[in-house]
Order: structure tokens, then sequence, then C-alpha cells
């Protein structure tokens, strides 16, 4: 009778070892399949998409922060509604380019006295969440290089946004770009996007009649 021959115990355990890095291994090579093949597929974001909108959400922090609410409230009437804030605007800027330089703080553009629709359109979105106001900054921008071609305002009012274009110092109506050179590709290389505190979103079918 032969001998009954023994595993030695180190053996065992080594066997052990590669089974059990074997079903591991198994394991997750099943959850990798499973996240690739059942997670939504990201769309392609086109360069220069996201600096865009982040150097928008950046102004818009700071439109929202509370000291630059407490600063802009201390200029202004408690008493003024939207559209006195029209009035009161062109009574402290003059449209036009102002060679010290870009800004984009309120209350840098009303030291300068200058500014183009961009400058009009921050210093009035301030003025509105400094009063209490909900308001947002919109921007028509070319898809091709994603630079703006025209800012104004949206205003929350009686339970929808409202265009606002504090430039021109015009309420409700939004299809008037139409007649404009670059409002003509509005829905194709032109895109319009509304920017909030945080947040951002596309609303190009506002400003595009074939939407209407």
């Amino acid at each position: 009778m032969s001998p009954v021959r023994k595993v030695p115990a180190t053996r065992k355990h080594t066997q052990s070892r590669r089974w059990i890095v074997f079903v591991f291994g198994l394991f997750l090579f099943a959850m990798l399949f499973a996240i690739v093949y059942f997670w939504p597929p990201a769309e392609n974001e086109p360069a220069g998409f996201r600096t865009f909108t982040d150097h928008y959400l950046g102004v818009m922090k700071n439109l929202n922060s509370s000291a630059t609410k407490a600063k802009m409230a201390s200029k202004l009437d408690p008493r003024y509604n939207q559209t006195d804030l029209f009035t009161w605007e062109q009574s402290r800027l003059t449209f036009a380019p102002d060679p010290a330089g870009w800004f984009e703080d309120p209350n840098e553009i009303l030291n300068s006295g200058k500014g183009i629709c961009a400058q009009f359109s921050i210093v009035y979105v301030s003025s509105c969440l400094a009063l209490g106001y909900q308001s947002r900054l919109v921007v028509a921008t070319n898809t091709t290089n994603w630079n703006f071609i025209h800012v104004w305002a949206e205003d929350y009012f009686n339970g929808s946004w409202v265009h606002t274009d504090p430039s021109d110092k015009v309420w409700n109506n939004p299809l008037r770009y139409q007649s404009w050179d670059w409002g003509k590709r509005i829905g194709s290389d032109v895109r319009i996007y509304a920017f909030e505190d945080g947040a951002f979103e596309e609303v190009t079918s506002s400003y595009d009649p074939r939407s209407s």
C-alpha cells in the first residue's frame, strides 16, 4: 500500500491566494465592462466652450457675492424697479470703449464711467441683484471661436425670464436682433447662453423666430 502524499500547507496557501486573485481580477473586469457598456456616452465638448462658460460663471459669482451686492446697494435708491435702473445706469455710464481697460467688475466699470454692451449689462444685473431682483447675464457667442458678440440681461418677472437690453434700454423684445448681421445666424453658428450664480443654460430658442 503506497503512502498518502500530503500537499504542503504553504503550497495550499499559494494556490488559495492565486484563486482569490483570479476571482478578484475577474470581478474587477466585469465591473469595468459594465461601467463602459452602460455609462451614457459623454457629449463631445467643443474646444473653447469650457473657457467661455467658466469665464461668465466667474463674472456672475462676483456679482452675486455679498461684498459686491453691498457696494452696489449703497449707490442705489432701494425704491428703484428694474426699469428705473435703466435710467440710473444711463446717467452713470457713457457708451464707449474704455481705453484704460476691459472691466468686468461693476464698481470698476462705474468708476471708469465707460463701457459697451458687456459693461452696461454687468452693471445692470449687479444692480438688480443688489436690490433683490432675480437677473442673469445673457451672452451671444460665435461658436467658431467662442468669443462674445453681444451681451444683455434677462429679468425674472411675473414667473418667467424677460429679455432686457440695458445698453439700448430695451425691455422684452427678444427678436430684435434678427435685423442685426449676427442675429441672422442665431441658431446656426451663433448660440445664446444665460448665466446665473453657479449655473448656465442655452437659451438660443428664445431668440430664434424659427423656434417660436
